[in-house]
C-alpha cells in the first residue's frame, strides 16, 4: 500500500480538488492530509467535504490519541496546530503513519490534480524496476494541460534543471521513463527503505524550500536511482501552494541554496559557485 501525504496551509479549495482526484484511484493507498497550522477555516472545510462525500476519514490531533490501524482509501486529517514548514511537516506525517508499514510513500502538493491511473503506473514501474528507489510522474501545468512543467531533472554544478520544461509531450524522445538526479518535492514517490534514522525523509535545516534539492544531492552521492515515469500523469497549479507566502520567499530560496551548497560540497566548490550565483540572486 502507498501512503500519500499532502500538506495544507490556508489552501482548502486546492486541497479539496486534489482529494477528489485522488478518490478516483483504484490502487491501494491511504492519504494523510497534514494541516500545517492554517489560519483560516481549512480544517473545517476539508472535514466537511470528506463527510459530505462519504469518504472514509479520521481526525488526529497532534499529541492526541493516534489511530492503531488504517483502511484502504482512508483519509487521515492530521492537525499539526502550528506551521512546521515543508520538511518538518512531511517528516511529522511520515513518523505518524510509518507504523502502518506502507510499502511506498508519495509526497504530493495540495495544488495538484492527478490522473486516476497515475499511482498504478508508479507502483507498476517500481515493481518492475526495484532498483529505482525514487520516482515522479510526468507533471503538466494545470492551466495549460498540453505544456510540461517537469519531467524529472538533473543536478549539475550546484544547480538543478527540469527536463522538458515548457515543452509538449511530443517533444519527449525517451520511452517509458527518464533517468533523473533531481526529483521535485511536488510529487515524490519513494520506497520505505530510504527513511532516515529519525524516521523522516528530509533534513529539517530548512523551513521552506531547498528540501528536495538537498534530498537529491544525498541520493546522487549514495548512487540511488531515480526516474520520471512518463505514463504517470498529474497537473500542477504552479505556485498556488505558496501564493500566501510573501515575496521574501525568493530571498529565502536563494539563502537556503547558498547554505545547502556550502554544507553539501565544501568551501572550495562553494567559493567558485557563489560568485556567479551571487550576481544571479541579486538580479532575481
Amino acid at each position: 500500500m502507498t501512503a500519500i501525504i499532502i500538506l495544507n496551509w490556508n489552501g482548502a479549495q486546492d486541497t479539496i480538488e486534489c482529494i477528489d482526484s485522488i478518490c478516483q484511484i483504484e490502487d491501494d493507498y491511504f492519504c494523510t492530509i497534514v494541516d500545517n497550522g492554517s489560519e483560516d477555516d481549512s480544517v473545517e472545510s476539508i472535514i466537511q467535504h470528506l463527510s459530505r462525500k462519504g469518504i472514509l476519514h479520521s481526525i488526529v490531533e497532534r499529541g492526541g490519541e493516534q489511530p492503531s490501524t488504517v483502511s484502504n482509501h482512508e483519509f487521515i486529517v492530521y492537525k499539526n496546530g502550528v506551521n512546521m514548514g515543508f520538511a518538518k511537516g512531511n517528516n511529522e506525517a511520515i513518523r505518524l503513519i510509518s507504523k502502518f508499514r506502507p510499502d511506498t510513500y508519495l509526497l504530493l502538493n495540495n495544488d495538484t490534480i492527478v490522473e486516476k491511473d497515475f499511482l498504478h503506473s508508479l507502483t507498476q514501474f517500481s515493481k518492475d524496476h526495484p532498483e529505482y528507489k525514487v520516482l515522479t510522474p510526468l507533471i503538466f501545468y494545470y492551466y495549460d494541460k498540453e505544456r510540461i512543467w517537469n519531467a524529472g531533472g538533473k543536478l549539475s554544478c550546484g544547480m538543478r534543471q527540469y527536463f522538458y520544461n515548457n515543452k509538449r509531450v511530443g517533444d519527449i524522445i525517451e520511452k517509458g521513463h527518464i533517468d533523473s538526479t533531481f526529483i521535485t518535492g511536488c510529487a515524490m514517490y519513494f520506497t520505505s527503505d530510504l527513511l532516515l534514522d529519525d524516521g523522516g525523509i528530509f533534513t529539517e535545516d530548512f523551513f521552506f524550500g531547498e528540501e528536495d534539492f538537498n534530498f537529491c544531492i544525498k541520493m546522487k552521492k549514495k548512487g540511488v536511482k531515480m526516474a520520471c515515469v512518463l505514463d504517470s500523469i498529474i497537473y500542477h497549479k504552479v505556485n498556488a501552494s505558496t501564493k500566501n507566502i510573501a515575496m521574501g520567499k525568493y530571498y529565502i530560496h536563494h539563502l537556503n541554496r547558498f547554505i545547502d551548497i556550502k554544507k553539501s560540497y565544501g568551501w572550495p566548490f562553494f567559493i567558485l559557485w557563489s560568485i556567479p550565483n551571487s550576481i544571479y540572486a541579486a538580479l532575481a
